[in-house]
């Protein structure tokens, strides 16, 4: 018997033409094996170049700057401002309570610096994003070594400074310019290399 087509009878044997969904769908996954590459690139060029970099290395766009000013009252309730320490080589050392175990190991260098170099560079330290009362606990548990402690209510201090995070420590000259920052805790080795740069900086004529 023979059988008339109808038209849209079509030979088992040859592929089927994809619709128009079909073609889309098909598209799309393509665009998505695309833009994965170009998504993905820049996050792995970011982790081998940016995360790979040793942060000391990073400059502070304040060196060789004027140190910004401040006027802020101490931890132990004493006034103090930049203005009062001017003629006088200064280090500002941004920490907390909370920063551990970095501030922690960082303390006892710190105790060392006042021994070795108090009486020619003040050492100041300044409260990151702490309260005055962990602070003061802070300082009875790992030891006070006698230099004033600022209370940056809000912050704008180490706005200022450009501080991403505690530790960090700015040595600022005789002069008022900012000349060393240290990323990072102070080492015995940073410490001594740190602070003796900066005293031969200001005994220069």
């Amino acid at each position: 018997m023979n059988v008339r087509g109808t038209g849209t009878d079509h030979d088992p044997h040859q592929p089927a033409t994809p619709t128009r969904g079909a073609w889309r769908r098909r598209l799309g996954m393509r665009a998505r094996w695309i833009i994965l590459p170009v998504a993905v690139v820049p996050v792995v060029l970011l982790l081998s170049f940016g995360f790979g970099r040793d942060p000391r290395a990073i400059a502070s766009p304040l060196i060789g700057k004027p140190a910004p000013s401040f006027a802020l009252t101490t931890i132990d309730g004493q006034q103090l401002s930049s203005a009062s320490l001017r003629g006088r080589p200064y280090v500002l050392n941004f920490w907390a309570s909370w920063c551990i175990p970095a501030c922690v190991e960082e303390h006892p260098v710190l105790m060392e610096a006042q021994r070795r170099y108090g009486d020619r560079v003040a050492i100041i330290g300044v409260l990151y994003q702490d309260s005055p009362e962990d602070g003061l606990r802070f300082l009875a548990r790992y030891g006070d070594g006698g230099w004033p402690h600022l209370i940056d209510d809000g912050g704008r201090l180490a706005i200022d400074y450009g501080v991403t995070g505690p530790p960090e420590t700015y040595f600022i000259d005789a002069a008022g310019i900012v000349r060393i920052k240290q990323f990072g805790q102070l080492t015995m080795a940073t410490m001594e290399s740190d602070f003796t740069a900066l005293i031969s900086r200001n005994a220069s004529p």
